[in-house]
């Protein structure tokens, strides 16, 4: 069908196919490598690739390719592109898409089109992609006419790139077969301003903060870049830095007011910080839950994206601004203080409390591996410069509490979005972003199983990647979330392969580790591979993610699933449980 289509235009014709077009825009726009699955209504755009620098990676899921593409949008801050083809091909990309979107990772989607001629007479695999994406990208059209080619990609790629989400761009087999005459020198332009408040604005931020007894800085992930000049206003209000999970990278390195994350994942220097402060000035964060925020402090927010202003608490001054670039215009009218006695108790505190983890990180009842020592070891003997990637779940909320930050590491798992299945395809972007840096990642047993195909797609690109498998033989953050609820684990059990073996089979390094005498050395085999190497660990099933603090619900729902499990006589369970956590 495409091959007549494309014939009908006539070999000869003068001017660009447009397939030909857009691949040249998108190489222009800084677009490196694109991901997907080459199928009929895409083949032409494929064939356009080839001829071009832009590198085409076969990814074995087009989900895969997305969760890639995202990863390398956000380590390398460019363009970054996936195209699929007709009906499924391009359907298939939609929750990585979901996940780019709202990691704010500039990705476009070339989502090929059956011909026009056929639209809306409900033809084999017809799919109405405006509709399926309208609410996770930042553009989302078609192109109607051959003219509007180039035109409308420059619009879909500045789009993606001046707003930092998807875009995606609706390309019919038929438009790609075309030619045109293509003479209008269109073309992608990005600006990057220095954005920050007005002077009023500040001074009336600056009068907030001087009048207020004690302050506390709350990061996001908006801070990224602007390290020297918050630790600046703190050393001037005499404040302690709470952060997101999302801004650690950025703020927990060489930082001695650093009092760590705030959330479920936080501690209770952070948690208690926000609620004792008078004042609390939050620099990039759109932090999502509410009972973490402090209820009668007065709260300034800055952030470079207007609709995020007040849009989870209420709050007393709302700011338009870059992080860097509004603390270095407030800091000159900022008072400095003397009296650091609320920020030093917090500090204190929060040494407290991480000196007592680090004495609770260690090998497990019986020899066990519970996955907060494998994780530790896994930090202390990665590469200074790692990027990791997390699951969501129980390996994500241990690669934020203990792996180490030092200003060169990265860490990306699925915090907004909440995916299971982002680890592992998102190490594939990051290697290709950065194929001389150490990339590893921390995968849950659900989570590599649901893609499990792409550790082909590893194999195949000769990406050597080294990949961590957290197997507690179940959903185990949905089993701790039922247990808070005071339910008995219910579907969340997994009978899973050796994943060494299977990895073996792929053509991957592995090996397996049940016992914590043997962790040691296998994490630095693992790690020295030169190759792609998968290390399969059998962690503690029962040990918990305990959250800054204990609220009356979760705690009765602990009380409730205890009693419940002895009632069914699976006593044995809750002593492991107790054992492993609080013993």
């Amino acid at each position: 069908m495409l091959w007549q289509e494309w014939s009908k235009q006539g070999l000869n014709a003068v001017g660009k196919l447009v397939a030909d077009i857009i691949v040249e825009t998108l190489q222009n726009a800084g677009v490196k490598h694109c991901y997907g699955v080459v199928g009929d209504t895409l083949n032409l755009i494929a064939r356009s690739l080839e001829k071009s620098e832009i590198e085409w990676v076969s990814v074995r899921h087009e989900e895969a390719g997305a969760f890639a593409a995202q990863a390398e949008a956000q380590v390398a801050e460019r363009l970054t592109a996936v195209a699929g083809s007709c009906g499924p091909g391009s359907l298939h990309f939609i929750n990585g898409i979901f996940e780019a979107n709202r990691n704010r990772a500039p990705v476009i989607l070339i989502a090929s089109q059956i011909i026009r001629d056929e639209l809306g007479f409900d033809f084999i695999q017809e799919v109405d992609f405006k509709q399926v994406y309208r609410d996770c990208s930042v553009f989302c059209d078609m192109i109607y006419t051959p003219e509007q080619a180039r035109r409308k990609t420059v619009i879909a790629c500045q789009t993606a790139l001046a707003k930092r989400g998807v875009a995606v761009l609706i390309v019919p087999a038929d438009i790609s077969a075309s030619v045109v005459d293509d003479s209008i020198p269109y073309a992608v332009h990005v600006a990057r301003p220095v954005t920050r408040p007005n002077d009023a604005d500040l001074a009336e931020i600056a009068d907030i903060l001087n009048k207020s007894e004690n302050v506390v800085l709350y990061g996001g992930s908006g801070c990224q870049g602007a390290h020297q000049e918050i630790l600046a206003v703190a050393n001037k209000v005499k404040a302690p830095i709470a952060h997101t999970s999302r801004a650690k990278d950025f703020l927990e390195f060489d930082n001695p007011y650093n009092i760590g994350m705030t959330g479920m994942l936080g501690n209770e220097a952070g948690y208690h910080a926000l609620l004792d402060c008078d004042a609390l000035l939050m620099l990039g964060a759109d932090f999502a839950w509410r009972q973490f925020y402090p209820d009668k402090a007065k709260i300034v927010q800055v952030d470079i994206d207007p609709t995020h202003l007040g849009r989870r608490h209420p709050i007393t001054k709302g700011v338009v601004g870059d992080v860097k670039a509004t603390l270095e215009a407030l800091l000159p009218k900022l008072v400095e203080r003397t009296d650091a006695s609320f920020r030093s108790a917090y500090v204190k505190r929060y040494a407290k409390y991480r000196e007592s983890e680090r004495a609770k990180v260690a090998a497990g009842h019986d020899g066990s591996i519970p996955g907060t020592y494998l994780t530790q070891v896994i930090s202390r003997h990665a590469a200074k410069d790692a990027l990791f990637t997390a699951d969501d779940g129980t390996p994500a909320a241990w690669a934020y509490r203990h792996i180490a930050a030092n200003g060169q590491r990265r860490i990306f798992a699925s915090l907004l979005h909440g995916t299971m299945a982002n680890g592992m395809p998102s190490a594939i972007g990051l290697q290709k972003a950065e194929p001389g840096r150490q990339v590893v990642c921390m995968a849950g047993d659900g989570g590599i199983s649901m893609l499990f195909g792409d550790l082909m797609t590893i194999v195949q690109q000769e990406l050597p990647i080294k990949i961590a498998v957290y197997d507690n033989g179940k959903l185990g953050f949905v089993e701790i979330e039922q247990k808070a609820e005071g339910m008995l684990d219910t579907f969340t059990k997994l009978k899973n392969p050796n994943f060494a073996g299977v990895a073996r089979a792929l053509g991957l390094w592995g090996q397996t580790v049940s016992g914590a005498d043997q962790l040691e050395a296998a994490v630095k085999d693992w790690l020295a591979q030169p190759g792609p190497a998968l290390l399969h660990v059998h962690v503690n099933p029962m040990q918990l993610v305990m959250p800054p603090f204990m609220q009356v619900e979760p705690a009765i729902g602990m009380a409730l699933y205890s009693t419940r499990a002895i009632l069914h006589g699976r006593g044995g369970d809750v002593w492991e449980m107790v054992k492993e956590n609080f013993l």
